[in-house]
């Protein structure tokens, strides 16, 4: 039997997106126990999906198709399994990942699936494929949900999680066109959200994993991976970068691992081994694990950016998620960052059930105090078959849960303060966050270069950081239709922002003002209306027109 991978087009082509870490994972194992594996990623094609899927199920002979995502791309997903089936009804549809894992029977009931892996999906795969392939029995598969014969759906037995992370292949298979993807030019760096390399030199951005799952239990938090931490050996996790840095001459590694900062001796020793790469990375970090004595050997391997689990400044909320944390130890974790040079960033995540008036004004009074700190502004989203989602659907918040998911998670009121004051206090901090809520750099130099980038026009500009001081060089195209550009300092790291017009000054006109208006206008105000939200792919076309011109 032949098997398709089709990466659900998340993206456009050209457009940076997050490789598929996890169905990178499955491809590799199920290349590693021989099947005849093909790959389409529709992220990398401007053709129609019906097109490309016709032609490569004709021209492969695929049998199977395979795709999955997170709960998030629920009509990405569903777009791939309806045409497969439209283009040959017989052919086998199998779908994984957290929008499966979440709630296996609401997708089978709802998507035109024949196999749903729950779980992790390496071995599940591998099982149901060589099932599949000799005719065996399904039933004895673990980690899978699926139709029989009376109309109904059939769960499995659950399959464990996977002890031995080190015994899989690694995820960064070219079928999935991983090279590719690494040349998407990503003007903002990932995971940082800001100017920082020049446009001429060459970002070699990579994602790893080195662990799976977390061992907290936040309520916001979803972990489809399991309730199981489990963490690869730094010995494999070397011998991925050695492979990456050998291969694609790594320069920047983005660690997607849930929470890093678990095991402070392994943390040690991984920052003593990745240095000598001179490789700029990044992790996630818990409050109460950072420490000066960390913050020092961390800053010496080349740590670019330290995410650190913030979500609120109320203690009250704290508790309410699980984050077995306190807003002291927020406060002196940024702190130490602060004196230690080493830049930090969170995101304070407003609407817990336990949220009240007082407890937003706590964590917006801290925010205010400090625009020094790398901190955004979020809304809390009801993610399937994370707590709050629990809470959601019990409260009847949720009325319609496919048509809630179909919609991205709209922001809803979990609290008690009403909807008319909580939709006030949302669009005063949509405000706050839409403004860049950041300290102000000075440009003190722009001139145009004779180079161009995609036909824009390159300049290049000197900010003088309002932290340390010191004076950064860019060279940059206009790349935003925002008063404000965000840039990375080169000394210390901090998040910080410029007039567009100061940096960009013959290319930022009125036309982008108007446009940045609208956006302004949608995203504090019209968001909310489902109308509206609607019309948000014609809002983000416009933005992508004005960056062409």
């Amino acid at each position: 039997m032949n098997f398709l991978f089709v990466v659900p087009k998340i993206a456009r082509a050209g457009e940076s997106y997050f490789f598929p870490i996890g169905f990178g994972y499955v491809v590799s194992y199920m290349k590693h126990k021989g099947f005849n594996v093909f790959c389409l990623n529709l992220c990398h094609y401007d053709a129609s999906i019906e097109q490309q899927l016709h032609k490569c199920i004709k021209d492969k002979h695929i049998d199977v198709i395979c795709t999955g995502a997170m709960s998030f791309y629920w009509n990405e997903v569903s777009e791939v399994v309806e045409i497969a089936k439209k283009i040959n009804p017989e052919i086998i549809t199998v779908v994984g990942g957290a929008i499966i894992t979440a709630d296996p029977k609401l997708v089978l009931e709802n998507m035109k699936i024949d196999y749903g892996v729950i779980g992790e999906g390496e071995i599940t795969m591998a099982e149901l494929a060589a099932a599949l392939t000799s005719d065996g029995e399904i039933a004895k598969v673990r980690g899978l949900i699926f139709h029989d014969n009376d109309n109904g759906l059939t769960v499995t037995a659950p399959r464990e999680a996977i002890s031995d992370l080190d015994s899989l292949p690694f995820p960064h298979d070219e079928g999935l066109e991983y090279s590719k993807w690494l040349s998407i030019k990503r003007v903002e760096l990932s995971g940082v959200g800001a100017l920082f390399h020049d446009i001429d030199e060459k970002v070699r951005l990579h994602e790893i994993i080195t662990a799976r799952s977390c061992p907290y239990n936040c309520t916001f938090c979803y972990h489809p991976l399991g309730q199981k931490y489990r963490q690869r050996s730094l010995d494999n996790v070397f011998q991925e970068i050695d492979y990456l840095v050998r291969k694609y001459n790594t320069n920047v590694l983005n660690i997607l691992d849930e929470l890093f900062s678990f095991d402070e001796k392994r943390v040690y020793e991984f920052a003593s081994r990745i240095k000598k790469y001179n490789i700029r990375w990044m992790a996630q970090w818990r409050a109460d694990n950072v420490n000066e004595k960390m913050l020092k050997i961390l800053k010496d391997s080349g740590i670019l950016t330290l995410g650190i689990g913030v979500e609120s400044m109320s203690d009250k909320v704290l508790k309410s998620m699980r984050k077995h944390t306190t807003k002291a130890d927020v406060d002196k974790a940024f702190k130490l960052a602060g004196d230690a040079g080493v830049n930090a960033g969170g995101n304070l995540i407003f609407g817990d059930p336990e949220e009240t008036e007082e407890t937003i004004k706590e964590s917006l009074d801290w925010r205010m105090k400090h625009p020094e700190y790398d901190i955004r502004l979020r809304w809390l989203l009801a993610v399937p078959d994370s707590q709050v989602w629990r809470h959601a659907i019990e409260h009847n918040l949720i009325s319609d849960k496919v048509r809630f998911i179909k919609s991205k998670f709209p922001v809803i009121n979990l609290t008690k303060i009403s909807d008319r004051k909580f939709n006030k206090i949302r669009r005063r901090i949509m405000y706050l966050d839409f403004t860049q809520l950041f300290m102000k750099g000075k440009v003190l130099s722009s001139k145009k270069e004779s180079d161009t980038y995609e036909g824009k026009t390159v300049y290049a500009f000197t900010v003088e950081c309002p932290l340390c001081h010191q004076i950064s060089r860019y060279k940059h195209p206009l790349d935003t239709i925002r008063l404000y550009t965000i840039v990375l300092c080169k000394h210390c790291y901090h998040r910080i922002k410029i007039k567009t017009k100061k940096a960009f000054l013959d290319d930022y006109n009125v036309i982008h003002g108007f446009f940045y208006h609208l956006l302004f206008m949608y995203h504090v105000y019209l968001g909310r209306f489902v109308f509206f939200r609607s019309f948000y792919n014609i809002a983000k076309g416009f933005k992508r027109i004005m960056k062409k011109n």
